[in-house]
């Protein structure tokens, strides 16, 4: 004969006083109350779903309505070109800057014209100082003043006491002038201590 064990109904001998099963103490006078089977952990193999938040887009205000109009790229003023070369074209003058002098003025048509003074040995030249005060300054061969790819320009021609430029709004003359200088209308010359101011079309 056996003895059911009330807390899991397992058959245990007559004599046992504790259930071989369960340990339960056979001799209680009731079972405990059988708590319910605990289950696993149920994990789901599918991923979860993560909401991301969506990038703003510049857009205009009619994005509200569900339609996207681009901003438009902000506009830049064009790039000014720089200023092109025009050649001067006629004759250009050089206007002596001292009185009483010889000549007043002297017109120069694009052709080279050299600046000094008549020597008997070298003959005449096209821009003739003689008489002018502080002609004792001038070489015979002082300056060539010419037409080059539409630009006038002027050059010493290694004349002992140079030639000197003012630019036109300037208060004074730069340094003696080492190679070729490009002249423009309303630029003062010195050639020596006599001094001329250029004019051209």
């Amino acid at each position: 004969m056996t003895v059911t064990c009330p807390a899991c109904s397992y058959d245990n001998a007559t004599d046992a006083e504790f259930c071989d099963a369960c340990g339960y103490e056979l001799g209680s006078p009731s079972a405990p109350p059988v708590s319910a089977p605990v289950s696993a952990p149920v994990w789901s193999t599918s991923a979860p779903t993560i909401a991301f938040p969506t990038e703003q887009t510049a857009s205009s205000p009619d994005s509200t309505n569900g339609t996207f109009t681009p901003t438009p790229l902000p506009t830049f003023p064009p790039v000014p070109t720089p200023p092109t070369f025009t050649p001067s074209t006629g004759n250009a003058r050089l206007i002596s800057k001292q009185s009483n002098v010889p000549t007043s003025e002297f017109l120069l048509d694009g052709s080279n014209a050299v600046i000094g003074k008549f020597d008997p040995d070298m003959g005449p030249v096209d821009i003739d100082l003689d008489g002018f005060p502080g002609d004792e300054t001038i070489s015979r061969n002082h300056a060539e003043i010419y037409q080059e790819g539409g630009a006038w320009k002027i050059k010493d021609l290694g004349s002992t006491n140079s030639v000197f430029i003012k630019r036109a709004g300037q208060s004074k003359f730069g340094a003696r002038i080492t190679m070729p200088e490009i002249l423009n209308s309303g630029d003062e010359i010195a050639i020596a201590k006599i001094r001329f101011l250029f004019q051209s079309p």
